[in-house]
């Protein structure tokens, strides 16, 4: 990797030390064409005639006199601009020869001189909370996708597996004319819409529907992107069309038509694929291995449901695919938009029908640093999970009038999934002494169908910000179990054997109607009030049976009394908000605050005994944002929130599928609360091309609810839900700084940082022993240096290295904790050779050093390629894929939970080779 990363680098320095032409001056006089007078401070710009970037820029001097000492030779646009006169324009041809101007007389624009007049692209504005690029102020190449287009922004990344942060923050939403497009996957847009039909591209913090109607802060945030077309690029059809076939029988495929007429948009999409591509833009199923132990998730009105605690890829699965095992893809879809030229009809479709089958092999093993008593828990987990869900959602926004709005929002969800995995786990002592064995056998069935209706009412009154919102919702969600459950557990120590062999039935079944009013009323120009009614009302019923054998019939029919769970649950909740909001030119105040009273209460069928508590809650949020100039910003907000112990937290439910864990009553938990800062500053300056984002968040817990967990010398362990009067923190700060270093080959440096700080708190205890409280603290901090070059159609290349050091301390053990090292690379080259051939290659990279019971990993994945394009208008492209060229490719992961320091590994796509025809069609005008 070394050598890799000195050839970048000597790459660049060629560039930037080879790259002098024959230079030559540039200089003159700007005065009044009336008097004669010296114009000083006059602003003269120097713009590359081929793309308008900015090559110069400086201010006259009191004499009225500039100069451009040192100017390549080429082609220019020369501007120069005063207050209150008519720009003067010249395109000028720079040689060897200096050039003078002399006197440049320039004329009041009150006389209306037939000058030609200029008015130059802004690439970034700062519109309050919203951050505004011009697209067409950034270059890439010409059949780009918008996904190219975000990599060159300012202020916003891409990394290996695709997932975008703008200014520090995670993108979970891309939308396309300010409307979804096929839901919320960001890859459907920047993935297959092509740049040259963008104008614009927007980012900021969404919130809620409610909370735009209402004023009252809910503090639903979504950080989203907002791809504006071009007015001539909603006219006509474009898509592309996919097939390849590889080595070892992979394949891929994949085709996506869009119909665009005006505000009409028509779009449909097929996939199938075993090679990673399991949506339009997920196509790089190279993912790391991320992991974590399988667990029980048991919701509050009820439920037990085998999940993962992580993502899905250790032996769990959600029905989603993270890059652990190897999927196979049968997906298909269709969306339609339309709205009427006055907006008074607006609707949005969208239907998808996704089957997902994955098989793994992951492993899991953990060094639980438990007090005088450490041990290593193993697991291996052989999974083959399918999964096949239909799911349909509208929009339809309608003006009833030119004061009244309405939006409906109906969504249906059904799914089944058939599951599969069988697990062998132990435990051992530091010294490799055992003391037990699992062998778990899960094979479930699961049917569940989901339905959502939202409707949003919104009546103006004829006095500005004045209005009453009515907002309805009720939402049904159905989901039945079948599982046939094996585990045996044996342990070592008393030579005795524990055995669940039984046919488990679980149902539930949700039925939620929520409703709240909400009236503003200005009470000065700058300053708006709004107070609002809510009213939530759940109802659920949930059954959990477990049959053993019947020793007779052999069938399973017996009903398991210790853990039948029986029980129906009912929430009422009553919600006072109220709000405050300030606005002017350049300041935003909004300030708000949410106070439920909530009943809450679970009514044992087969026991006839209820559970109950009447709980209080509080909401209130501050946030503030100040527009320093238009491209210069400052954001502040401020959140917090009750957080209430659940009935499942206070009396868990009965079960058996993790046989060496029993969770314990606590009728005495109370609710904590959680307090949540950020702090965010953007800047760009145009004349200089750079920008800078800073942004830092930190959660506080106060009061927390966490857990106490008793550990047994047999391996068992009891976890019992407690308040811990103490502070649990988690800090996050990143920052980035982009300036161009090269202008001519369109080199840029990105440097930034970032930094985590997190301190949990938990008891732990031995057998009999007191419980003793535990500190968790992990440090992270990880400089960012990124380096960029565009030369259109002829060298693209990114670079980014992030060495880091991370420090894991518990206080119980503070002779086991650890400070790593580690490194992250990530490395695009993009190489154009002549007659339309392309060579590519991208290497994701990742080091952590070892620890006292795990060694040092380093995971490298690069792949790449060589493509050749044909026709006239290139649309249609031969591409020779390899993946994993090193097949060194692994998906371990390493990260510390609680006391206990983990590392798994999932199975990965290795190295594979595939023929790729691709072909473009599009009938858009495009950048034309």
């Amino acid at each position: 990797m070394a050598k890799f990363y000195w050839s970048i680098l000597l790459i660049c320095s060629f560039m930037m030390t080879n790259s002098a032409q024959a230079q030559t001056k540039i200089s003159g006089e700007i005065v009044d064409s009336k008097d004669g007078g010296k114009l000083g401070k006059a602003a003269v710009v120097l713009l590359n005639a081929k793309d308008s970037v900015l090559v110069k820029f400086v201010r006259t001097n009191e004499s009225g006199n500039f100069s451009f000492p040192k100017i390549d030779t080429g082609s220019y646009r020369f501007i120069v601009s005063f207050p209150q006169y008519v720009d003067f324009v010249k395109d000028i041809l720079v040689g060897e020869e200096p050039i003078s101007f002399g006197s440049i007389k320039l004329s009041k624009a009150a006389l209306l001189l037939e000058e030609a007049q200029v008015t130059g692209r802004i690439p970034v504005v700062i519109k309050g909370d919203t951050v505004e690029y011009d697209a067409g102020s950034f270059k890439v190449e010409k059949d780009a996708k918008v996904e190219d287009l975000l990599k060159v922004l300012p202020g916003m990344t891409i990394d290996a597996n695709g997932k975008i942060t703008a200014n520090g923050k995670e993108v979970k939403k891309v939308l396309l004319d300010g409307e979804e497009f096929f839901g919320d996957d960001p890859t459907l847009i920047t993935k297959n819409i092509r740049s040259d039909m963008v104008s614009k591209v927007q980012v900021y913090e969404k919130k809620s529907d409610l909370t735009d109607r209402t004023g009252v802060d809910d503090g639903e945030r979504t950080q989203t992107i907002d791809i504006k077309l071009k007015a001539d690029s909603k006219k006509g059809m474009f898509g592309q069309a996919v097939v390849g076939g590889g080595t070892d029988k992979y394949y891929g495929g994949k085709v996506m038509a869009n119909k665009f007429n005006g505000n009409q948009k028509i779009a449909v999409y097929g996939i199938a694929a075993n090679d990673g591509m399991v949506g339009l833009g997920f196509e790089d199923g190279q993912k790391y291995g991320v992991g974590g132990s399988g667990n029980m998730e048991v919701m509050d009105g009820g439920g037990i449901m085998i999940t993962s605690n992580d993502d899905g890829s250790d032996g769990g699965f959600d029905g989603n695919y993270y890059g652990g095992g190897v999927p196979k893809a049968l997906n298909f879809g269709a969306s339609y938009s339309d709205k009427t030229a006055n907006d008074k009809h607006k609707i949005n479709v969208n239907y998808k029908r996704n089957q997902l089958n994955v098989t793994n092999t992951s492993t899991y093993s953990a060094q639980n640093n438990l007090p005088d008593q450490a041990r290593i828990d193993n697991s291996k987990t052989s999974s083959d999970n399918e999964s096949r869900v239909n799911a349909a959602n509208l929009r339809y926004d309608y003006k009833l009038d030119s004061l009244t709005d309405m939006t409906l929002k109906m969504g249906f969800n059904k799914s089944q999934r058939d599951d599969f995995s069988e697990t062998f786990a132990d435990q051992k002592t530091l010294e490799g002494l055992g003391i037990t064995t699992t062998n778990t056998i899960d094979n479930a069935k699961t049917d569940q169908e989901k339905f959502n209706l939202n409707l949003l009412l919104t009546r103006r009154f004829k006095k500005e910000r004045r209005s009453l919102t009515l907002a309805i919702n009720t939402n049904t969600d159905q989901n039945n179990r079948r599982t046939n459950y094996y585990s045996s557990t044996s342990f070592l120590r008393d030579n005795r054997t524990d055995t669940i062999d039984q046919y488990k039935l679980d149902k539930y079944k949700n039925n939620t109607l929520g409703a709240s009013l909400t009236f503003t009323e200005p009470i000065s120009k700058r300053l708006t009030a709004a107070m609002g009614y809510s009213f939530l009302n759940n109802r659920s019923e949930t059954l959990n049976q477990s049959f053993d054998q019947d020793p007779i019939t052999g069938e399973y029919t017996v009903l398991d009394e210790r853990i039948l769970n029986d029980f129906d649950f009912t929430s009422i909740k009553n919600g006072l908000n109220t709000s405050l909001n300030y606005k002017d030119n350049k300041l935003t105040v909004n300030l708000s605050n949410q106070l439920d009273l909530e009943d809450v209460k679970r009514h044992y069928n087969n026991l006839g005994t209820v559970l109950q508590r009447n709980q209080t809650s509080i909401r209130p949020s501050l946030s503030a944002n100040y527009k320093i100039t238009k491209s210069k910003s400052i954001n502040l907000r401020y959140s917090g929130r009750s957080i209430q112990p659940s009935l499942t937290q206070i009396e868990p439910l009965k079960q058996n599928v993790q046989q060496l864990v029993e969770y314990l009553d606590n009728f005495d938990l109370k609710a904590g609360f959680s307090n949540n800062y950020s702090l965010s500053f953007n800047s760009y300056k145009q004349l200089k091309d750079q920008s800078v984002y800073a942004y830092m968040n930190a959660t506080q817990g106060n009061n927390t609810i966490s857990s106490k967990v008793r550990y047994y010398d047999d391996g068992r362990q009891d976890i019992q839900y407690v308040n811990i009067d103490k502070t649990n923190w988690r800090i996050y700060g990143q920052s980035g700084y982009r300036f161009v270093v090269q202008k001519k080959w369109g080199l840029n440096l990105n440097l930034g940082a970032n930094a985590e700080y997190s301190s949990q708190y938990s008891y732990l205890s031995l057998e009999k022993g007191e419980p003793r409280l535990n500190q968790n603290e992990n440090w992270s901090l990880s400089p960012d240096i990124g380096l960029s070059c565009y030369k259109a159609n002829k060298l693209d290349f990114y670079l980014n290295v992030s060495p880091g050091v991370e420090k894991l301390n518990s206080s119980l053990q503070p002779e086991l904790s650890r400070t790593t090292f580690t490194m992250n690379t990530y490395g695009n080259f993009t190489y154009y050779l002549p007659k339309d051939f392309k060579i590519s290659v991208n290497v994701n990279q990742r080091y952590q050093s070892s620890t006292q019971t795990l060694q040092s990993i380093n995971i490298v994945n690069m792949n790449g390629y060589i493509s050749k394009k044909f026709f006239k208008d290139k649309s249609l492209e031969a591409q020779l894929f390899v993946n994993d060229i090193l097949n060194k490719n692994s998906g371990i992961n390493r990260y510390q939970s609680g006391t206990s320091f983990i590392q798994s590994s999932n199975e990965v796509l290795h190295r594979y080779g595939m023929l790729k025809v691709i072909y473009n069609f599009t009938s858009m005008k495009g950048g034309k």
